[in-house]
């Protein structure tokens, strides 16, 4: 494919040669470096395709192997340009939509968040505007490494966070709560930084299975935030028993705490639910970067109404997204009746809540061992509160800071 880029590019012509002197002339053109492909007979004479440049080249191989040539066919941008030479418009068109291609293709249009669970799309989407990230910057100011960096520094709850431009899109991927000592290496090529595991929270060491690292507590040992649980940093030993240097590692290993996670709730006796009436307004709008024009009624007139809004993003390839959108707009009517809850309706709310609330622990891989969560009743409302006990691995990566030391 690249050679056939690189032929069209330089410009390559297709030849008939006749005559009876072919070897000879194949035999010149060898000695000469110049190159034929997709040589065929062509009844009593043969083609070949060369290079605009080499062609000028057979002038005197002509003369030797007295043989003759004719051009057939003229492929590639020379003769593309020497052709359309008069239509100055149009080139220019042509020239201003290249330009206009590559100018596309150096921005990006499209930004994408993966594996994130305790912060919604709108909460990071809201902290890459703060900091300068979003649609249509230029793909050169954006440091993948520092963003990274960045995202994982601001949301405590991501333990590895992945960035990565692909074309024109901005490829977001964190891990959260499960996993926590995964991903050692940083975003640097591969190579692993040195780093400690430390406590995310405070509580019981259940176990402790370390595979690369110098383990600094053990099964039933009380830790808080911050503690180093295994260290990054491994001393070596002279013979006399002294550390004469160290070396440093991205440690590794599965720790299980035993710690509290506090819950809250608050359940009113008075709901409010919708009633959709059927009455439904639809719209298309077609939209480049912030200019927009509208299809259809989507003048929204009701007291009360939900709103669904379909996004398509055109683009040219997997990854070469253009500000081009196609919006589909829904507005649906409803109203809003007040419902009074009995007591064992709102105890059994609350109980589907909080069963709620331990599946989506367990679907992270944390053991519950008790809860102690009570429910307290007032006049209008009721609230569940407590903690629950559980084990989970609450560690967080740091960078193990210093060099080797010689001692």
């Amino acid at each position: 494919m690249e050679i056939q880029l690189l032929r069209l590019w330089k410009g390559y012509v297709r030849i008939r040669i006749t005559g009876n002197s072919y070897d000879r002339f194949l035999n010149l053109c060898a000695y000469h470096n110049i190159r034929l492909w997709d040589l065929q007979p062509a009844g009593e004479a043969y083609e070949a395709d060369l290079l605009k440049n080499d062609f000028r080249k057979l002038r005197s191989i002509i003369r030797k192997s007295h043989t003759k040539i004719k051009i057939i066919e003229r492929h590639g941008l020379p003769f593309f340009l020497y052709r359309n030479r008069k239509r100055k418009i149009w080139l220019a068109g042509i020239t201003a939509a290249v330009f206009f291609m590559f100018w596309l293709s150096s921005h990006i249009w499209l930004i994408t968040i993966e594996g994130n669970v305790s912060q919604t799309n709108d909460v990071l989407f809201e902290y890459l505007d703060t900091i300068g990230i979003r649609h249509g910057m230029l793909k050169k100011e954006v440091d993948c490494r520092q963003l990274a960096s960045d995202i994982r520094n601001y949301f405590t709850d991501f333990t590895w966070v992945s960035v990565k431009l692909n074309g024109t899109r901005l490829d977001v991927s964190v891990k959260e709560g499960l996993n926590q000592t995964d991903m050692a290496e940083e975003q640097d090529g591969g190579k692993e930084t040195p780093s400690d595991l430390v406590a995310a929270k405070s509580g019981t060491v259940l176990s402790i299975y370390v595979r690369k690292g110098l383990p600094q507590v053990q099964a039933g040992d009380e830790v808080e935030p911050g503690t180093v649980l295994v260290s990054g940093t491994l001393p070596i030993y002279d013979d006399s028993g002294s550390v004469k240097s160290y070396q440093y590692t991205s440690s590794d290993a599965d720790i299980l705490i035993r710690t509290s996670v506090p819950y809250e709730d608050r359940i009113p006796f008075t709901v409010t639910k919708k009633t959709y009436t059927g009455s439904v307004k639809k719209g298309f709008l077609l939209r480049i970067g912030t200019f927009s024009a509208g299809i259809g009624s989507v003048k929204n007139t009701y007291q009360h109404s939900e709103q669904k809004r379909v996004i398509r993003q055109a683009k040219l390839f997997q990854n070469f997204y253009l500000p081009l959108y196609a919006e589909e707009l829904e507005v649906r009517e409803y109203t809003l009746d007040t419902e009074i809850r009995s007591k064992k309706q709102v105890e059994e709310t609350a109980n589907k809540k909080f069963q709620l609330f331990l599946k989506n622990l367990q679907e992270k891989g944390v053991q519950l061992f008790e809860n102690n969560v009570r429910i307290e009743w007032y006049e209008k409302f009721c609230t569940v509160s407590g903690t629950v006990t559980v084990g989970e691995e609450a560690v967080r990566r740091e960078v193990t800071t210093g060099g080797i030391t010689d001692g």
